[in-house]
């Protein structure tokens, strides 16, 4: 079970043991030959905060004691300081609000998980460290590429679809169920069921692809869910891990963003049971709380019910970066909401705690979130239906969708258990 801590401040979450655990058992539809599979070697071997090379080696220089005189009493260039700009004023006084809790929960949460044998203490000697070379070199895993991404813009010219259109009437859109199936066919705009009981390794768009048991998927692009809505079901929990405009994101072009208004049209209401538990993750830009908070919620017809935080830490227990670092905080935010179907709901339910805090080693690939199905499940009625929108990863028992919902299914990102590598 990926949850190795829980307590009443929130949770020690084990990222890579719940992936893992999925794809101990797996194999081919087409053959009984039955293989594990694990996350690959490094993406979450994260041992020292992160820093770049350059304060890295500064870093080891000064623990050696090796400066010169000269080095040592050179003046450095004072950097003109600039007055804050209004968000990032708001951004300060949000984390001032929430610091004092942070730090308490995290303390708390890492010594138990210190207690299961979750976190080891740090080495002495900064020498021996490395600064997260395998995990940086394994963050490099390309995978399947944009080859995702640009399926998913020619299914929308297939479909004929406009970007300001979400029918629900669309004759190209199917669904098809694996059993039979060992070679995926066209897959986008497509709901294809995955209801094995083990995980499956399949072969689709000249690469090999890991399903976990019990998945559901749509892979589009969001003005295609017309399969989804069509799947007569309606979801009791939602997880939203929008892609938010953002400079860095749109200098590499990592992912297709999207709009505030493209996130308003997002059909929530209909696929929403009633009472079901709205998640979205935001970053700690007070601008998109409140976008989620005071707009979408309302929008959704979703009643604000909590906040969590994400913090992350290597596998000693220590804050990926400062706790007040200026440049770069070591936790997100989660903000929790419940659908409202009418006006005339009863009183929604208080059962989901505010102030909880998710404590996990992250992956070392970009913005790929923790798991959130075991700790979710605690808050949800016995055979709820799950969906997560923008998903770029499976989980056994969900309905996932997005335009890259394969991405980190792709084999690359695993490796076989012969191959010896822990």
């Amino acid at each position: 079970m990926s949850v190795i801590v829980a307590s009443d401040k929130g949770w020690v979450v084990d990222h890579q043991q719940g992936i893992d655990v999925s794809y101990q058992v797996c194999q081919k539809l087409d053959s009984t030959e039955q293989t594990t599979y694990i996350s690959k070697q490094g993406l979450f071997a994260i041992h020292q905060p992160f820093r770049m090379d350059s304060q890295f080696d500064k870093l080891v220089s000064k623990s050696a004691k090796s400066e010169d005189a000269s080095g040592s009493d050179r003046k450095r260039r004072k950097r003109k300081r600039t007055e804050p700009n209004s968000g990032e004023q708001q951004a300060y006084l949000n984390h001032q609000r929430i610091r004092p809790m942070l730090q308490k929960a995290t303390e708390q949460l890492i010594a138990l998980g210190r207690q299961k044998g979750c976190f080891t203490e740090p080495p002495d000697d900064i020498k021996s460290a490395d600064n997260n070379l395998s995990a940086r070199t394994a963050s490099r895993t390309v995978g399947p590429g944009s080859c995702l991404r640009e399926g998913c813009r020619r299914g929308v010219m297939k479909a004929g679809q406009h970007t300001d259109n979400l029918s629900a009437n669309n004759s190209l859109l199917d669904k098809i169920d694996l059993k039979a199936c060992c070679v995926l066919p066209d897959i986008f705009n497509t709901l294809i069921d995955h209801s094995s009981e083990t995980a499956s390794v399949v072969s689709c768009l000249g690469g090999e692809y890991l399903l976990p048991p019990h998945c559901c998927f749509l892979m589009s692009d969001y003005t295609c869910l017309d399969a989804l809505l069509q799947c007569e079901r309606k979801f009791d929990v939602i997880v939203i891990d929008p892609p938010w405009e953002n400079k860095s994101v749109k200098r590499l072009k990592s992912y297709d963003m999207l709009t505030d208004w493209d996130l308003y049209k997002l059909p929530i209401k209909l696929l929403a049971a009633p009472g079901c538990l709205v998640v979205v993750w935001v970053t700690n830009r007070q601008k998109q709380q409140r976008l989620v908070r005071d707009r979408l919620f309302p929008h959704w017809s979703v009643c604000y019910l909590a906040e969590w935080h994400w913090v992350k830490v290597t596998k000693h227990g220590e804050m990926i970066c400062d706790l007040d670092s200026s440049h770069k905080k070591p936790y997100e935010t989660l903000l929790l909401g419940q659908f409202k179907a009418t006006s005339d709901d009863l009183p929604l339910s208080s059962s989901v705690p505010d102030c909880q805090v998710l404590v996990s080693v992250p992956c070392s690939i970009h913005s790929r979130k923790p798991p959130l199905n075991a700790i979710l499940k605690s808050y949800l009625p016995i055979g709820a239906q799950c969906l997560e929108l923008f998903a770029r990863n499976l989980l056994p028992g969900w309905t996932s969708w997005g335009n890259e919902v394969l991405k980190y299914q792709h084999v690359d990102f695993y490796q076989k258990v012969e191959d010896n590598i822990r």
